[in-house]
């Protein structure tokens, strides 16, 4: 017995569709004194096996199973806590940010590497002591959190305030606690819209792992709030030691280009009331309740409409007994009902960032999926 490592597992569940090298990926496991359950070669019978209620200490997972990828096999061993690591001939770039600081075994197999990995794995990703809310941070491995803590500094976000100027050098990245942050598209007439937003589930300076140091809009606090701030050549430095934060980052800027894509569709097809449901929606992701402190002027602005447009539609959507309007405030009263009355319009950009981040951007609050497709199933009603 192989006693390169303390502590070993008792129980491995092995995951790979090649029969040979399942077999000595399983041989070594038991060099290394362990039973081995399995070998499983497909997604659904490695989900039978965690299923039916044996122990599993540990799981090796083939990240390609003959054309299906194993990751509902991840997510599960993530939801019952079992530690598991890649045996694989990929990169980690065919992963989802939430495995990106996964072990990874590189194909063929080494007998060290094995009892290497049998060492180092350990349960999913802790969340950070800290117990940020903004997601990113709060995605984390403790590893990964240690790292990026002591560069971060807690902010107050105050409406109105710029964080970054149209076309000037970011210095920061805030990753957003609380509190809405608009990015504001501006014509050289001096003509402007929002055109994307971003809460606690996201982080300013999108453009930076890119490499360009440069944003195109005007980015404003819309909605006061709180941020965890880290300096520019900081943020750069631990991408390059964290995968994770590198990854979820990169995620997030996809997912951000999405919103402003579907934004722009919003503004061109949609009516004023079908485009203000969708905002509050998108808002109301967003927020810790259903009251949003918001003005008509700043709706209106933020919209690109008039004021007196923007009263009409909130007007609609209350006789509709869709929201609240009160001075100030507004209160969403049918959340369903909005997205209805959104017409469509909202729900895609949401669907891309739950698939590209790996969790839903209204945070722990469950979201019922579509077993189908894994859609959420705001997405899977045919408006």
């Amino acid at each position: 017995m192989n006693t390169a490592f303390n502590k070993p597992a008792r129980v491995a569940l092995v995951v790979e569709d090649d029969y040979v090298l399942a077999s000595d990926l399983a041989s070594k496991l038991s060099e290394a004194g362990m039973k081995i359950i399995g070998p499983a070669p497909n997604v659904q019978q490695a989900l039978n096996y965690i299923d039916d209620g044996s122990q599993i200490d540990v799981a090796v997972l083939d990240i390609n199973l003959s054309g299906t990828m194993v990751f509902p096999v991840a997510d599960e061993l993530s939801k019952r806590n079992i530690p598991f690591f890649f045996a694989t001939g990929y990169s980690r770039d065919v992963v989802p940010p939430r495995f990106a600081d996964r072990i990874f075994v590189e194909k063929p197999l080494d007998k060290s590497a094995i009892f290497e990995a049998l060492s180092n794995c350990r349960g999913p990703a802790e969340k950070a002591s800290g117990d940020h809310k903004n997601l990113i941070l709060s995605a984390l491995s403790s590893r990964e959190s240690d790292v990026i803590q002591p560069h971060l500094k807690s902010i107050r976000l105050v409406q109105g305030e710029i964080l970054e100027r149209q076309f000037g050098e970011i210095t920061a990245v805030s990753f957003i606690e609380a509190g809405i942050v608009s990015l504001i598209a501006l014509s050289l007439d001096g003509a402007q819209v929002e055109a994307g937003l971003i809460g606690r589930e996201g982080v300013t300076g999108t453009g930076l792992l890119g490499g360009d140091w440069r944003t195109p809009y005007a980015m404003m606090v819309q909605i006061e709030g709180t941020a965890q701030r880290i300096d520019v050549d900081s943020f750069l430095r631990l991408t390059q030691k964290a995968p994770q934060l590198r990854s979820l980052s990169s995620s997030f800027s996809r997912s951000l280009g999405i919103q402003i894509s579907y934004t722009a569709l919003a503004n061109g097809r949609y009516s004023i009331e079908q485009r203000l449901a969708r905002w509050l929606l998108m808002l109301n992701d967003r927020a810790d309740g259903q009251v949003l402190n918001l003005t008509h002027q700043y709706m209106s602005f933020m919209l690109g409409v008039r004021r007196s447009g923007v009263t009409g539609a909130l007007h609609v959507l209350e006789g509709e007994k869709l929201i609240r309007s009160v001075r100030g405030k507004v209160i969403v009263v049918d959340r369903d009902g909005l997205v209805l009355k959104a017409h469509g319009s909202y729900g895609i950009p949401e669907a891309e960032y739950e698939r590209l981040m790996g969790f839903s951007l209204r945070g722990a609050e469950n979201i019922s999926m579509n077993s189908a497709n894994h859609i959420p199933a705001f997405q899977s009603r045919k408006l």
